[in-house]
C-alpha cells in the first residue's frame, strides 16, 4: 500500500512540475545553424522577472555590428539552438522582414512583414527559407538578381511571462 500512495505522490510531483520543463533564470544565448553554417545573432529582451525593457536592436544596428548579411538560397532551413538543457520555450512566433541593404524596412509593415509559423522540437526552433513575396513588388530590375533579397527574421520566445526575442539577417533570392 505504501509502494502505492509513494507512486501516486512521485506522478503527482512530475505532473506539476511541468514534467522536467523549466524558465530559464536568464535569456539563454542561442545559436543560429543554417547547415554547416553559423549565423550572427542578437538577442533582445521584452520583458524578463516583471521587467520591461526597451532594447531593441534593428536591422540597422544589426547590419552595422556584423556587416553585409551572408547570402543563403531558398529552402535554406535554420535552426535557432537553445543549449540550455530543458529550457524549451512556451510559445514560439517568427517574423521575416524585407529589409534594405541598410537595414530599414524595404516597404511598409504591411507588405514588408511575414508571419512564419516555425517547428518546436525540444529545444530547436527551426523554419525554412521561403521566397518573400513582397520581393515582386520592386520595379527596379537590379533587385530581381541573385542574392538581392535583404531579410530579418525575428524569433520571439516566451517563458512563461518572460519574452526576449533573437535577431539575424541574411540576404536570399527574389521571388
Amino acid at each position: 500500500m505504501k509502494m502505492k500512495i509513494y507512486a501516486v505522490l512521485a506522478c503527482a510531483a512530475l505532473l506539476f512540475s511541468g514534467c522536467g520543463h523549466k524558465i530559464p533564470k536568464k535569456p539563454p544565448a542561442v545559436t543560429v545553424n543554417a547547415g554547416d553554417a553559423s549565423v550572427n545573432s542578437t538577442v533582445n529582451l521584452s520583458c524578463w522577472d516583471n521587467t520591461v525593457y526597451l532594447l531593441d536592436v534593428t536591422a540597422s544596428e544589426w547590419i552595422e555590428k556584423f556587416g553585409e548579411p551572408v547570402y543563403f538560397p531558398d529552402g535554406t532551413v535554420f535552426e535557432v539552438v537553445i543549449p540550455e538543457k530543458n529550457a524549451a520555450p512556451d510559445k514560439v512566433t517568427v517574423t521575416d522582414t524585407l529589409i534594405r541593404p541598410n537595414g530599414t524596412m524595404k516597404y511598409d509593415e504591411r507588405a514588408a512583414v511575414v508571419d512564419i509559423t516555425p517547428e518546436v522540437s525540444g529545444n530547436v526552433i527551426s523554419f525554412s527559407l521561403d521566397s518573400h513575396w513582397a520581393t515582386a513588388l520592386s520595379s527596379d530590375l537590379a533587385d530581381y538578381e541573385k542574392g538581392t533579397a535583404f531579410r530579418c527574421f525575428d524569433v520571439t520566445c516566451h517563458w512563461g511571462d518572460n519574452v526576449c526575442v533573437y535577431t539575424f539577417c541574411v540576404r536570399s533570392d527574389p521571388v
